[in-house]
């Protein structure tokens, strides 16, 4: 049986693209992306995506794969400057000061916008060392009792420390899966970030560890903006205030995410949560 593309089951449904639908701004936001286009070499990855991202919530992305949701997270921290292909135009602001600007060092900018991947990636070091690694790089730190503080701290955050206080000298690579992926978090937050980019962090887990990851990103957004890309309707439902749709590299639809789920207003949208197609 032949699978549609994502390309055919638009053209089937016979459905034309407008202008983003829905409420893409917001009043307070911590990041401003404005007619965003991202391209490898001549092929066009995103089309002009202008989305705000509030300060302090969950703003979960979703739509068909190969729709541009990740190429969408990955501006937001410059992770595509990686890519030698790859460009980028439009303006994308934290805290109103454009990331893409020449003085902009990367590597500062991702200790403020930081990533957790899809598969956890701990380094090959011990549990403590996998989160000190950040504060040592960029001096957050003055002596041995301050860093071992920052270490408790942020696997308390992840929710990890009680799991691994009596062995923190271990492998991080010796932890469960879910483990390694709270372990990730921890990494992360240790460097004091103000967002957190998730991209798919528990598609790889089982149900109870995506439990726990579900749970902690409920409490992080006490502390933290976060975005997540998803796969699960579910997941974003549990996690997110706000939801993004995307489709073949545009922005489709955003919204509180109890309206996306249950009176969504662009036709796409509604026909991939009802699972019509995607």
């Amino acid at each position: 049986m032949k699978v549609q593309s994502n390309r055919e089951t638009e053209d089937s449904l016979n459905i034309e693209y407008t202008d983003t639908v829905g409420q893409p701004l917001c009043d307070d936001p911590k990041i401003s992306t404005r007619n965003v286009d991202v391209f490898y070499a001549d092929n066009q990855a995103i089309h002009d995506v202008s989305l705000d991202i509030g300060a302090h919530q969950v703003i979960a992305l979703i739509g068909p794969s190969g729709c541009g949701k990740s190429t969408y997270l990955r501006t937001l921290n410059r992770m595509n400057d990686t890519i030698d292909i790859c460009r980028v135009k439009g303006q994308i602001l934290l805290d109103g000061h454009d990331i893409y600007q020449k003085k902009q060092d990367p590597v500062l900018l991702r200790a403020r916008v930081g990533m957790v991947f899809q598969k956890p990636n701990p380094f090959p070091k011990s549990i403590y060392d996998n989160v000190a690694y950040g504060p040592r790089i960029h001096g957050l730190t003055r002596n041995k009792a301050e860093l071992d503080d920052l270490v408790e701290d942020s696997l308390i955050k992840a929710g990890l420390f009680q799991e691994v206080k009596d062995r923190l000298h271990a492998p991080g690579t010796g932890l469960s899966g879910g483990q390694q992926q709270r372990l990730c978090i921890a990494r992360t937050i240790a460097v004091q970030p103000e967002v957190i980019l998730m991209d798919e962090p528990a598609s790889a887990l089982d149900p109870i560890a995506t439990a726990k990851i579900e749970e902690l990103i409920n409490e992080l957004k006490e502390n933290f903006t976060i975005v997540i890309v998803t796969h699960s309707m579910q997941q974003a439902a549990r996690v997110s205030q706000r939801t993004a749709y995307f489709h073949m590299g545009r922005l489709i639809e955003v919204g509180e995410t109890d309206q996306i789920f249950t009176n969504p207003s662009h036709e796409l949208t509604e026909k991939y949560i009802t699972g019509r197609f995607g």
